[in-house]
């Protein structure tokens, strides 16, 4: 029979080697969360989405780092407040013409407006992804020129935000448990977002994208198999 020091030994070099291979598992892990990246992508609600906050919704991620994701909703017309209401509380001048529609963005600082738009114009603070014609600007400037009758072209307002911690959206892209519960991702598109689908009738963005999202989904589902 092994001593007691003995035992204590191989327990202790046990428990270095589960520590070791945990650290390795956890290290790997971290570096497959930040692998994944949505920045300039559509994030689309499973039909069976468990956060009643973004049932049926179409996120624009318009930010996706190792410090977190900052996304808008972008298919919820508001019928309060209008775009006229949003300009009198916020003291902009405003051209009585002028009232496009205003979207709820997100329960994150629902106070806060933004604009998701065009890149034909754009300030300091608009933030731009690499080699896509879309911005998302935070900024009293293009609610003012907008008010007016300018800014750009394609533009879509809204008020608060979507927004996740570091590796937070990362779980919900990928439940090991609830695959049928995770985002469905989906590539940006233009005609899409700007073409005002949801004038047509409710959710039409949303079916239109869950419908494309899981077509891919599926298409690369088969084209692995068969590569395998």
């Amino acid at each position: 029979m092994d001593s007691p020091e003995a035992t204590n030994q191989d327990l202790k070099k046990s428990i270095n080697v589960k520590n070791n291979h945990y650290a390795q598992y956890k290290s790997y892990t971290q570096i497959s969360i930040c692998m994944i990246d949505t920045q300039g992508k559509l994030l689309v609600a499973p039909p069976n989405m468990p956060d009643w906050r973004f049932q049926k919704s179409v996120v624009f991620i318009w930010r996706h780092d190792v410090g977190g994701a900052a996304g808008v909703i972008i298919n919820k017309k508001c019928e309060k407040p209008t775009f006229a209401h949003v300009c009198q509380e916020g003291g902009v001048s405003r051209n009585q013409q002028v009232n496009p529609p205003v979207y709820y963005g997100g329960p994150v600082l629902n106070n806060i407006i933004g604009v998701l738009h065009s890149t034909d114009y754009r300030l300091g603070s608009t933030s731009t992804i690499k080699d896509m014609q879309v911005g998302f600007t935070l900024d009293r400037k293009i609610l003012e020129d907008i008010a007016m009758g300018g800014g750009p072209q394609n533009k879509l307002i809204t008020l608060g935000l979507a927004n996740w911690d570091a590796g937070q959206l990362e779980e919900e892209l990928e439940h090991p448990r609830r695959p049928a519960m995770s985002w469905l991702i989906m590539d940006y598109d233009e005609k899409l977002i700007f073409g005002q689908l949801e004038d047509e009738k409710p959710n039409a963005m949303w079916e239109e994208c869950v419908s494309i999202a899981v077509k891919n989904k599926t298409s690369e589902i088969t084209s692995k198999i068969f590569k395998d």
